[in-house]
């Protein structure tokens, strides 16, 4: 545990309240995971936390307050509190503050968040607030977490219907921790599916980006599918789900248990099957992705039509050369040929040529072999005053057709050869 939040944990229990990390962190640590963030609980309400931590911020409605530490964090520390009805499928109209942590842990998703470590504040002020404190799992959660299981902390169906993004937290934790997820809870997840829908984009996005970065997504995904999770939040990769999706996006990224090293790749394979770039673009739209990540997976899709036109037609060196050439044009580098083979492969997509097609692209990536106009050793200016001729669009394509004549051989990449092999292009162009 960082010091500044067992610094914490100690102001509240000097100044005679419990004190308790919560959540995430205690699940993280059963896991042996370094927990990214660290949120506490007490019974002090906010008021009464901000007379303990004089420069503590409090800003909301739900008892969360804010205290900046030695460390130059702010740590969130929550007051014990219940949860109202919610009229939005996602937040509580209305709270109540409550004196025990069981009660706080009763408002939670699942069980295995359900869990705190601390101590009560009845408990001796001799016992230090880390070293003596115990887990307290009123539900069950380190079980559920060891058989691998995602459980919903009492009627799933009311917890869904108070916060419908726990439906999709629920598909993030079993790719995450590469759980399942129990039969009532799944049950109650595909009975009210549709709720999903009426989620903010940002939300839905934010939850799909953590299951992709996860290092086993493909059962989750299916869950998700099997579910109804995909209808309601994407229905047009529901309407052109195959069976094969989720393991081929799995089969991007890094090995097992390390984090996912193309997380944009795995986007893109998710919506391998729509034939639609626009139907992909909505999607992404609505889930509120930046435009540069749509913009990527645009970019993708094209380099993946070429590398299976270029398959379909045979491949070899040529082919090879001539992709990374078009890479380059449509993402400035050639190397996302070579990205994009590695991509088809793993998928099981691409043709038996495919492999010596990357081979081919892999050699000329590392012998730096032109594929756009900055990669030549002369540029437009030189062109024009070797040339003589006022600049215009002539130049871009002349050098788009050098760049193609050395990296297929046919001109020693040097200022003397593309020189004379301009002129020499120049003279059989004009009448």
């Amino acid at each position: 545990m960082p010091a500044d939040v067992a610094g914490v944990m100690r102001a509240l229990r000097t100044a005679g309240f419990g004190a308790y990390v919560v959540g995430g962190a205690v699940r993280d640590a059963l896991v042996g995971r370094t927990p990214a963030d660290w949120d506490l609980a007490t019974e002090a309400t906010p008021d009464q936390m901000r007379i303990i931590f004089p420069n503590a911020e409090y800003e909301n409605r739900f008892g969360t307050v804010g205290v900046p530490t030695e460390a130059g964090i702010v740590r969130e520390v929550t007051t014990f509190r219940a949860d109202g009805a919610s009229s939005d499928a996602r937040r509580p109209d209305s709270i109540i503050f409550l004196q025990r942590i069981e009660g706080d842990l009763a408002r939670r998703d699942f069980t295995i968040n359900a869990m705190a470590f601390g101590l009560a504040p009845e408990s001796s002020r001799r016992l230090d607030p880390v070293t003596d404190s115990a887990l307290i799992d009123p539900y069950g959660g380190a079980d559920d977490l060891a058989a691998g299981i995602v459980r919903a902390v009492g009627d799933p169906a009311e917890r869904f219907r108070e916060d419908a993004l726990r439906m999709l937290r629920a598909i993030r934790f079993a790719a995450r921790f590469e759980l399942t997820i129990e039969p009532a809870t799944a049950a109650a997840i595909q009975r009210d599916a549709g709720l999903a829908a009426r989620l903010s984009g940002e939300r839905i996005g934010a939850e799909m980006d953590g299951v992709l970065a996860a290092a086993r997504p493909a059962l989750a995904l299916q869950i998700a599918y099997d579910l109804g999770l995909i209808a309601a939040i994407a229905p047009a990769l529901a309407a052109d789900w195959a069976d094969e999706i989720p393991k081929r996006v799995e089969s991007i990224g890094g090995a097992a248990g390390t984090p996912a090293y193309d997380p944009l790749g795995r986007l893109a394979e998710l919506f391998a099957q729509i034939v639609d770039d626009e139907d992909v673009a909505a999607t992404l739209e609505s889930w509120r992705r930046p435009r540069a990540t749509i913009h990527e997976i645009r970019t993708i899709r094209t380099i993946d039509r070429m590398s299976n036109e270029a398959e379909l037609a045979g491949g070899g060196r040529a082919r090879a050369i001539d992709l990374r050439i078009a890479a380059a044009i449509a993402n400035g580098d050639a190397r996302d040929a070579a990205r994009q083979l590695r991509r088809r492969i793993a998928t099981g997509r691409a043709s038996a040529c495919a492999t010596s097609m990357l081979a081919a692209c892999e050699a000329a990536d590392a012998d730096a072999l032109p594929a756009a106009a900055h990669d030549l050793a002369i540029d437009g200016d030189l062109l024009v005053a070797h040339c003589g001729e006022a600049p215009g669009a002539w130049v871009g394509e002349l050098l788009g057709q050098l760049v193609i004549d050395a990296a297929h051989g046919r001109v020693p990449n040097t200022a003397d050869a593309l020189l004379s092999r301009a002129a020499e292009v120049r003279r059989s162009s004009l009448p």
